[in-house]
């Protein structure tokens, strides 16, 4: 053999995926996806104040960490929360101390979930199918409707999906390139441990579970994914987990008798959560949610299923979006607490499986899914613009409706993407014709967002903070009649403790006093209203008979200062 020759492994003959370098237009649409990401979530992370319910919760919790300088677990109403994961409350944390405390500044993190989600996305697409389908499957999840509404809402979900999609990369790159396996496996891992920060045991059961259901009708799949369960990925990766448990035992001990009840092991168990989405409303707000691929692709899953999914033909690319779709989706429906973002974990996959249907759909299909599309958003724009109302939203303005725009005007862009889109697959330019179909979309998503803004005060307290800022005083005390779920949006924009009236009519008003002395029942709030500094109480304009009937008899007199939406604001000093 000659001098400086040696033989080649088996491994070193198989050219990889990316041998040839990509060219500049890969890199172009890479590029163009994610600064569209961050100009839609990033640069619009201002537009609302922040509502009630999560939003409020994860956002006034983190403030609270701020001031009190305890970072190790979050806190709600002054009451450290160790059953949550802290991932979220950590980087709002963050976000504060580098632009103030803001609704900014509690968005900024969920944006950057949101654009790192997208860019997993095209990388993964990129990864399965070649680059164009990354883009197509990218701008598919950026502009689906549900990405304008629920990506801007603090929630931990977006930050969830960033991290799953993180561990399906690393382990499709695993998956492919056989001489640094073990690093990007060791990237699934550590995609895991933070996404187990982030929503607990839930993040790590779908991924054992995508992995699981591959590796079962996918030969391949188990040679080339069975070293993802090494000893010297899995020992790590117990041992952090057991440390922070470990930490969080010392610090709280009684924590530990609730420990399988908390959401690190039961999903969404928050304390004070809503009841969840009924399951047939859960199931058909994701046609909403997933819109406008949602219809297109209908016809082609029903018409042209086996062309698509190609069962005798069907490979571990084809079958990774399935398996996604079905474990992040699937336990939703099993379990009551769910609500319609939970499902955000699995939009990667949707977006994915959307566009390799687009890619096999007949032309015929294609433009019957563009016809579908196009007239289901000018039918969904007439309803919600000119057509049947709320009661509380006819009651309010014309500009501060959802639709500020007017409805004919985002109806003939809907209309106008539509014919350009059906002209290009008519001239045979489907990949061209599916982004000009989808940033149709982008008008219509954006009013969708500053619709959430105009009907701020009907989701917020934020315009009630600000009047009680100015005349509540120093000694002023503050009550809010509800769940502190209902009314989390004052834990953020408030800087005192708020009392929580709990109604007769809501169980368990009489035993929670005891243990809080932040919360109260209907006769303790009529008592403090005696106090001799102001006490101001927000209650639903539905309970005002109850109040004005309780205050007279008890004060003789009934005072109210101001509204906010569905509630009102009374005080005990005329």
């Amino acid at each position: 053999m000659a001098t400086g020759t040696r033989p080649f492994g088996l491994h070193e003959t198989f050219l990889d995926p990316q041998a040839l370098p990509p060219p500049p237009v890969r890199h172009a649409l890479f590029a163009f996806v994610v600064v569209l990401a961050s100009i839609l979530h990033i640069g619009t992370s201002g537009w609302s104040d922040i509502h009630n319910g999560p939003e409020g919760t994860y956002a006034g919790g983190a403030r609270e960490m701020l001031l009190t300088g305890d970072w190790l677990v979050p806190q709600h109403h002054g009451i450290a929360a160790p059953e949550e994961p802290p991932l979220l409350s950590w980087l709002i944390v963050l976000s504060y101390q580098v632009f103030g405390v803001s609704p900014m500044a509690a968005r900024v993190p969920i944006a950057l979930g949101m654009v790192g989600a997208v860019a997993l996305t095209f990388l993964i697409g990129e990864r399965l199918g070649g680059y164009w389908r990354g883009f197509t499957a990218a701008l598919i999840h950026l502009c689906s409707f549900g990405t304008f509404i629920w990506g801007r809402i603090v929630t931990p979900e977006p930050l969830a999906a960033a991290l799953m999609a993180g561990a399906i990369y690393c382990a499709v790159c695993g998956y492919q390139q056989t001489r640094r396996r073990r690093w990007w496996f060791a990237g699934w891992w550590l995609c895991a441990a933070v996404a187990y920060l982030t929503q607990g045991a839930f993040a790590i059961a779908v991924l054992a579970a995508i992995f699981l259901l591959l590796a079962a009708f996918f030969r391949e799949a188990r040679s080339r994914f069975r070293s993802l369960v090494r000893w010297s990925y899995l020992v790590p990766f117990v041992v952090f987990i057991a440390g922070w448990h470990l930490l969080l035992c010392s610090q709280f001990p009684a924590w530990l008798a609730d420990v399988l009840s908390s959401p690190w092991l039961l999903p969404f168990a928050a304390t004070g959560s809503p009841e969840g989405a009924s399951l047939p409303w859960f199931s058909f707000a994701h046609f909403a949610w997933w819109f406008p691929c949602a219809v297109l692709v209908l016809p082609a899953a029903f018409l042209a299923w086996r062309k698509i999914i190609r069962p005798h033909e069907i490979e571990t690319t084809d079958a990774l979006p399935l398996c996604w779709m079905f474990a992040g989706f699937l336990p939703l429906l099993l379990m009551p607490p769910r609500q319609e973002y939970h499902s955000m974990i699995m939009w990667s996959a949707f977006a994915l499986w959307a566009a390799s249907t687009w890619d096999r759909m007949p032309r015929a299909l294609q433009l019957t899914g563009i016809a579908a599309a196009g007239v289901a958003g000018i039918a969904a724009i007439w309803v919600t613009g000119v057509g049947r109302l709320p009661a509380q939203l006819l009651a309010t303005p014309v500009g501060d409706r959802p639709l500020g725009v007017m409805p004919e005007v985002l109806a003939l862009t809907i209309a106008l993407f539509s014919f350009a889109a059906a002209y290009l697959v008519w001239r045979h330019w489907e990949r061209l014709a599916i982004t000009v179909f989808m940033l149709g979309m982008v008008p219509l998503g954006l009013t969708a967002a500053d619709g959430m803004a105009r009907l701020g005060p009907h989701f917020s307290f934020a315009r009630a903070a600000e009047f009680l800022k100015i005349h509540r005083g120093e000694e002023g005390e503050v009550m809010f009649e509800g769940s502190k779920w209902a009314g989390s949006s004052l834990g953020f924009y408030l800087e005192n403790r708020l009392f929580i009236v709990e109604p007769s009519r809501l169980p368990g008003s009489g035993s929670t006093a005891a243990v809080d002395p932040h919360r109260l029942n209907e006769q303790q709030a009529l008592e403090k209203m005696a106090a001799p500094h102001a006490v101001y109480l927000i209650i639903h304009k539905d309970r005002v008979p109850f109040w004005q009937e309780r205050l007279t008899a008890r004060f003789h007199i009934y005072h109210q200062v101001t509204t906010c939406g569905p509630h009102v604001v009374i005080n005990n000093h005329p």
